[in-house]
């Protein structure tokens, strides 16, 4: 009997083992962060990827679908990169019909909206985009180099390249301060001014008016005033045309700041390179279909919008660490990661890991709505493995959000500070 009980206590020992050695391990010890935190229910799923070692470090809850708020901005990233193209600019244009006299335009002026969300006066550009955009300004100019001095007639505004729904779809009201009127033709992002939470309810008739008011600036009378329709096909003379920054710099622009404008024009920008309508739902059918070529695992997967504002949206941190293990790999590759804000450093990172090894290394996109969080990036190890990360936490109806950030910041330095073996 002594002896019975001797080996069943061996026994106990043996298979506690395993264990009490996996407490030393990273995926135990974010288990615990985790536990300790409050936030260890199936509201979080956890998903570490040692891409050096090729072995998944922690994986909880990994095909759970969850609200991934921002997080969502790395699919259009990932699928205007390659479908758009990393180089490829958005040109707006100016025409004219009507006929010239002299320096006189007896006719109208027509502003072609193409889908840019930098199109902007030099003022908001500065403050915003470092001057890196397209200028309202220039267009007005090159008016002006063409000869003419004066319009008899009106300025229209066309931003038929969309289509004419303005929000997301299960958007709520008060998202209109996070995101203004989706549209192929705007200025300064159709907000007010810069800064402001406040947008004008008709983008393509305020680009209108703003490029009328910037042609009188530049020297140029114009008798009518400003609307917005939809220019005849194969009418008018160019006059000229501005274009973004290269697609790679636009992304930069989306994702530091998390730009939810710039996400959602850049998600119907994405259908119309691929020859559809400019809708948000072409947008979403075209990158689900690029992500699943790459054999992303989209698994539960619902994009409904290119933001994340969407309270029907749902990614898997499995499934984000799937797409950026692969994207990683693409042509476009060093961009993607480029547009992610560094810990500590910039964008909506600036001010989260300011110290610990995490600082300056890390690079993630930052997700917030009210009941979720979510961080899901790339670290460097301290022995210099590359180790992917997604973590999306969904608690509401209010989440804490302070509390929320801390833990995915203990987890992102506990990372960068790791040793993984091979």
């Amino acid at each position: 009997m002594h002896l019975r009980r001797l080996l069943a206590a061996s026994l106990i020992v043996l298979f506690a083992l395993p264990a009490q050695a996996g407490a030393t391990t990273v995926g135990s010890k974010i288990a615990r962060m985790a536990a300790v935190a409050g936030y260890g229910g199936p509201g979080t799923a956890f998903a570490v990827f040692d891409a050096t070692g090729k072995r998944w470090l922690y994986l909880n809850d990994g095909e759970r679908a969850l609200k991934p708020a921002s997080n969502m901005k790395l699919t259009t990233t990932a699928a205007a990169l390659d479908r758009i193209g990393t180089s490829a600019k958005l040109t707006t244009r100016v025409y004219y019909t009507g006929s010239r006299s002299g320096s006189t335009l007896n006719g109208n002026i027509w502003l072609i909206g193409g889908g840019d969300p930098s199109l902007s006066t030099s003022d908001y550009s500065a403050k915003r985009f470092g001057g890196a955009s397209a200028i309202l300004g220039d267009l007005a100019q090159a008016v002006r180099n063409a000869g003419i001095r004066r319009v008899n007639g009106r300025v229209f505004g066309d931003g038929t390249k969309f289509d004419a729904v303005h929000v997301g779809p299960l958007w709520k009201p008060e998202y209109r301060i996070d995101c203004p009127p989706i549209s192929g033709l705007s200025v300064n992002e159709d907000w007010v001014r810069f800064g402001s939470t406040f947008s004008y309810n008709k983008p393509t008739l305020r680009s209108a008016q703003a490029v009328r008011s910037s042609l009188i600036s530049h020297g140029v009378s114009v008798s009518g005033g400003a609307e917005a329709q939809p220019k005849p096909a194969g009418a008018g003379a160019l006059l000229g045309a501005v274009t973004s920054p290269p697609m790679y710099r636009l992304v930069l622009q989306m994702n530091l700041p998390s730009d939810n404008y710039y996400a959602e024009v850049l998600n119907k920008d994405i259908a119309v390179a691929r020859g559809l309508k400019g809708t948000t739902a072409n947008g979403r059918y075209v990158t689900r279909r690029y992500l699943q070529s790459l054999r992303v695992n989209t698994k539960n997967w619902r994009l409904l919008d290119g933001s994340g504002l969407s309270l029907g949206d749902r990614l898997t941190t499995q499934g984000i660490i799937s797409m950026i293990n692969h994207v990683r790999m693409q042509p476009y590759g060093f961009w993607f990661r480029n547009s992610l804000p560094t810990a500590g450093v910039s964008g909506t990172l600036s001010d989260r890991m300011r110290t610990g090894p995490a600082h300056g290394n890390a690079r993630a996109k930052t997700g917030t709505l009210r009941d979720a969080s979510a961080l899901s990036g790339y670290v460097t190890a301290a022995n210099g493995h590359t180790i992917l990360f997604s973590i999306i936490m969904n608690h509401g109806p209010d989440l804490n959000i302070t509390s929320a950030r801390a833990l995915q910041d203990r987890v992102v330095q506990l990372l960068a500070g790791s040793r993984p073996s091979a």
